[in-house]
């Protein structure tokens, strides 16, 4: 079971490579000799959607052997048909092999779990939020007192459950009068987190690769609610994992470098976010077909932000060269990238760099052709409102 660990363990860009590796698995002998591995691989390899039909063809196959060897009511068949019922998306298909495990199982069933679980995600597909909500808070308790609070049918109950609850917090904070009922549903989805992270760290220890997955959803929770201390402190830890795990250069790592460096903005750190976008300033450029790096230009924000408006200058210089390699010294994308410069010096209280910009979008103006003579005009105003500023005294 290495390749079902891996994934458990992965991350979505992980899950994505391992898809391939899980596809060949399926079709090896040393896997098919064993229908519950088989099972294993079908069910998550139906997670990607670019391998969902695939999934589904393999469950068939392996619905069809069980039901020869075992008969209809046998619990390994039930629970073949509910991820053959997933993976094709067949609501009704999940609700008759729920049906069926209910009245040969029992509700406390680990299978029972299973089908309860994957029809929840039918509903809501289907937008019926409150269904699946209700649907998976009456599944936990039977599944915590029969199967056990660890086992894994009952985490995917909790989890499932938390992010219909995430869903439910964003959805009733935009209307009106429902601050009251959005907190609600952020203090469940906070229960069944935290309760999961318990039972995770009991399984694997507090260090293991899902048990930080599990709390970095968490800290994502925390940020959209504008939580910023707890998410602050779980995206720190987050980002020393995935260094050591990833090495400072790997996907992954910026990804969690860039999350942590957001939020230091949002929390109004800037100081603390300029050290995690630097490592990119002495990367070389990319090629000019590409887009240029996003951290450069976050970069420079977070220089503005901290006050040192030199830094920022200096990126911004880079980025421009860039540009202007990329699209021409008077392409509309060039003069665009020129206003947005100026405005950013402008709003941040550096007039001496704004007239530089300023400047220089002007002569893009004048040079291009045909000439925008009213963007033109109104760019001769804004530099002569910054130099205007720069004369004055400090």
């Amino acid at each position: 079971m290495d390749l079902i660990a891996a994934w458990e363990a992965g991350t979505g860009a992980e899950r994505g490579r391992l898809g391939a590796v899980m596809e060949a698995a399926l079709t090896d002998r040393a896997y098919r000799a064993d229908p519950a591995e088989r099972l294993a691989l079908a069910e998550r390899l139906a997670e990607l959607d670019d391998r969902r039909a695939l999934a589904a063809e393999h469950l068939r196959a392996l619905l069809d052997e069980r039901l020869r060897d075992l008969g209809p009511e046998d619990p390994d068949v039930l629970e073949v048909r509910i991820s053959l019922a997933h993976a094709e998306r067949d609501a009704a298909a999940a609700g008759a092999a729920l049906a069926d495990a209910l009245r040969v199982l029992g509700a406390r069933h680990a299978v029972t779990a299973h089908g309860r679980l994957r029809l929840a995600q039918s509903q809501e597909r289907a937008g019926d939020f409150a269904a699946a909500r209700h649907l998976l808070r009456r599944a936990i308790p039977d599944a915590v007192r029969g199967a056990g609070p660890d086992h894994r049918r009952t985490l995917g109950l909790r989890l499932a459950l938390a992010e219909v609850y995430e869903r439910d917090t964003v959805r009733y904070a935009s209307r009106h009068r429902g601050v009251l009922r959005a907190y609600r549903s952020l203090l469940g989805a906070q229960r069944q987190y935290h309760r999961a992270i318990e039972s995770l760290e009991r399984i694997h220890g507090p260090e293991a690769p899902l048990v930080l997955a599990t709390l970095e959803r968490l800290a994502d929770l925390y940020e959209r609610t504008g939580t910023l201390g707890a998410a602050t402190a779980q995206y720190e830890a987050s980002l020393q994992w995935h260094e050591l795990r990833h090495g400072p250069d790997a996907p992954e790592t910026r990804a969690a470098r860039d999350t942590l460096a957001r939020v230091y903005l949002r929390g109004r750190h800037p100081e603390r976010a300029v050290p995690l976008y630097e490592p990119v300033h002495d990367r070389p450029a990319p090629p000019p077909a590409d887009e240029p790096d996003e951290a450069l230009d976050d970069l420079a924000e977070a220089h503005l932000a901290a006050g040192d408006e030199t830094a920022a200058h200096e990126v911004y210089e880079r980025l421009w060269a860039f540009v202007v390699e990329r699209d021409g010294p008077d392409a509309p994308e060039t003069v665009r990238y020129l206003a947005e410069c100026a405005e950013a010096f402008d709003e941040a209280g550096a007039p001496t760099l704004a007239v530089i910009w300023h400047e220089r979008l002007v002569a893009a103006l004048t040079r291009a052709a045909p000439r925008d003579e009213e963007a033109l005009t109104l760019a001769r105003v804004h530099l002569a409102a910054a130099r205007d500023s720069a004369a004055r005294p400090a």
